[in-house]
């Protein structure tokens, strides 16, 4: 289109006509074609089977599961974290869904009315449908309770609640699909009575054999000269082993940080002393919190629960005006008043347990559970510390943090527990059984039932303006003067910075190793050029400037992306060479029996009295899976004097092999074969799919 304007604004009005006609003739052949080049990729987050996603499908998309996540969380904001994990579950939707729909279609894959009726209330009622109307008092779930909520919903709820069984019915009715078709794949796996046959061989039949070994790290990696020339050469005949699985980036990068200075520091203290006095003196708290704290002032009373343990003690203690703090904590400094006190008819308690629980079903288990208790329990009575014994004999959560169960309120545990905690004072301890087992419990705080409004004076510890401003100069000029790789590393250099290296960029990742939320750097780095310099990117509350290495495609390999792997295999094959060529001159020097080569080479012999297929571990070696195949595959008492393996060069003898002994029925076999591959086709079925259909994520040119 550019060129054509200009054609025609310098040809004047008659090649303008010639340009125009041109235009309407790609536009049309493009609309009768169905590939309209306004419709290209540029618009497009991926494909399907070269059918697009487009940017708008994916944003409709992603604008639904942020609802369906607000209203899941009553109204919570999305953090950038949060909208991360939305786009991934809206990116995993319409691929889940677009892949899916042409299987159903293609295998007639489909769910009745009668079948997802089936999932509310008939024989096969779904897990969700019995979580969500289980009553939790009594654990019962109600078909009936069911029937009455849907009638009354379809007759007498808004269009929200309609809205939200519809959504509920759409879930029931994919996960039904996706079972059918999950059942359907793994019904296509199977094991024959040969496979069973060689894994029952393989762990039985066994060989008694000797052999000895020159490892590979016997020879130094100084002792293989390794040039470009060849190296380029043995990457060019393996290639293949160097198959990149996804596209990636290699990039190196420098980091400015705009922490807060000491300037920032010495004004952060000055304003926390000014608050504590300010604060202090304020008559209205609701006003003064709203106009100098980062949150607003909440009056809503709480209980001890609810308060940070290193403030809780002083707000229950202190009385209404009271200044409490400062503390940091998060990176926020904090001063907290207390703005009213009242109390309520709800009782809260705070304890510590040891649980031990009862191992087995018998009235001994239980007996011995408890003779344990009341062993540990002594000891605490003597003087043990209670904290130190939870964490050496506690078995639930609570042992990491001596048993201490914070808060809770009256009613929140078990009645056993409960009853004891309700009747005791603080500092008693005593033993309680309970379904979980038996407990020891120390009260560690007399029951309240006082509830305090504090109001919270919070803010950030951050970098000023004028740092931020700073780092940032600092970095552009960086930047500005960096204008390839060479001036890179030798600005960094200069200015002794560190250039950090990220191997494996991929295009969806939102971080680089060692730093969160970096989602733009890495944009970047896919839509760069190899030998590119970024402008500063912010990362957090760092600088980055951004040089890119590589570029790596799925399916393929560079040789700068594969040198490291590449270099080792090459100089494992040259000190194979070197330990094989050892190895025959000892031969052809007449070293032709086990013994007289380990002689020879001053090797130790190593006998071997059962070596099987399952087990691949070579004593004094470790796995060598190629060792044990050779070993297996080897006539009684044939020398083999030299044999590759995977980490040396063997010479070896089998003596006997001690056959497995027949047997008729290979089912077990069988089964303990198909577990693991039906495992792998339920949960592995969807990357191949994306495989198969030629799934593309473009998002990264977007996001």
């Amino acid at each position: 289109m550019a060129i054509l304007t200009k054609i025609r604004n310098r040809s004047g009005i008659a090649i303008g006509f010639v340009g125009l006609a041109l235009v309407l003739f790609l536009v049309s052949d493009a609309l009768s074609s169905g590939n309209s080049i306004f419709n290209s990729n540029a618009n497009n987050v991926g494909q399907i089977d070269g059918d697009a996603i487009s940017y708008k499908q994916f944003e409709a998309e992603v604008a639904k599961q942020e609802a369906q996540y607000l209203e899941r969380s009553q109204g919570q904001p999305l953090d950038d974290n949060t909208r991360q994990q939305v786009r991934e579950q809206a990116w995993n939707v319409l691929v889940q869904e677009g892949l899916m729909s042409k299987e159903y279609a293609d295998l007639g894959i489909t769910l009745t009315n009668e079948e997802l009726t089936d999932l509310f209330v008939g024989d096969n009622i779904h897990p969700q449908v019995k979580q969500s109307f289980t009553d939790p008092k009594t654990g019962y779930f109600d078909k009936s309770v069911v029937i009455q909520n849907l009638k009354q919903i379809n007759e007498k709820g808004d269009e929200k609640t309609k809205k939200q069984l519809r959504t509920f019915e759409d879930f029931l009715l994919q996960d039904g699909l996706n079972k059918k078709y999950s059942s359907l794949v793994k019904k296509g796996v199977y094991t024959t009575n040969l496979d069973a046959k060689k894994l029952y061989e393989g762990r039985s039949r066994t060989a008694e054999m000797n052999f000895v070994v020159m490892p590979f790290s016997t020879v130094a990696d100084s002792a293989v000269k390794v040039e470009e020339s060849d190296l380029k050469s043995y990457f060019n005949k393996n290639q293949n082993k160097y198959k990149s699985k996804e596209n990636s980036r290699k990039i190196d990068f420098i980091v400015y940080n705009f922490a807060p200075s000491s300037e920032d520091t010495t004004e952060m203290m000055k304003w926390v002393a000014d608050q504590m006095s300010l604060f202090a003196q304020a008559k209205n708290d609701t006003q003064y919190v709203d106009q100098n704290s980062e949150v607003k002032f909440d009056a809503k009373p709480r209980s001890r629960k609810d308060y940070p343990e290193d403030v809780v003690g002083r707000l229950f203690s202190d009385s209404i005006g009271s200044i409490v703090g400062p503390i940091f904590k998060d990176n926020k400094y904090q001063i907290y008043k207390v703005s009213g006190v009242k109390n309520d008819t709800t009782v809260f308690m705070r304890a510590s347990h040891i649980l031990f629980k009862v191992e087995g079903t018998t009235a001994l288990d239980t007996a011995n559970s408890k003779i344990k208790a009341e062993e540990i329990l002594a000891q605490i009575k003597k003087g043990s510390d209670f904290a130190m014994m939870a964490a050496q004999y506690g078995t639930d959560g609570t042992k990491d943090k001596g048993g201490d169960l914070g808060w809770f309120q009256d009613g929140q545990m078990v009645p056993e527990f409960n009853k004891f905690c309700k009747a005791g004072n603080k500092g008693d301890v005593g033993i309680v059984k309970t379904q979980f087992g038996w407990h020891i419990v120390k009260i560690t705080e007399n029951k309240s039932s006082k509830l305090v409004t504090a109001g919270l004076v919070e803010r950030t510890f951050k970098a000023s303006d004028k740092t931020v401003g700073f780092a940032f100069n600092e970095a552009s000029q960086f930047a500005a003067s960096s204008r390839n790789n060479a001036d890179f590393e030798a600005n960094a250099k200069t200015k002794k910075l560190e250039i950090k290296t990220a191997e494996m960029v991929r295009e969806n990742d939102n971080f680089l190793p060692g730093y969160s939320d970096a989602r733009e750097a890495v944009r970047w780095a896919f839509n760069a050029k190899v030998g590119d310099i970024s402008e500063v990117v912010t990362v957090g509350d760092k600088h980055m400037i951004i040089s890119l290495k590589d570029i790596r495609e799925k399916g393929k390999s560079s040789f700068e992306e594969a040198r490291g792997k590449a270099e080792n295999d090459y100089r494992k094959e040259k000190k194979a060479e070197q330990l094989l060529a050892k190895m025959k001159e000892a031969v052809d020097g007449g070293a032709i029996t086990l013994d007289a080569l380990s002689k020879k080479l001053n090797l130790t012999v190593t006998p071997v009295g059962s070596q099987n297929f399952e087990n691949t571990g070579i004593a004094y070696v470790g796995q060598d899976n190629s060792f044990v195949g050779a070993v297996l595959g080897t006539a009684p008492n044939k020398f083999v004097s030299s044999f590759k393996g995977d980490g040396g060069i063997y010479a070896f003898q089998v003596n006997k092999f001690t056959e497995a002994p027949a047997i008729t029925d290979y089912s077990s076999f069988k089964a303990e074969l198909k577990q693991p591959l039906s495992q792998k086709v339920e949960y592995g079925y969807m990357e191949t799919l994306k495989d198969i259909h030629n799934v593309t994520d473009l998002r990264y040119k977007f996001y």
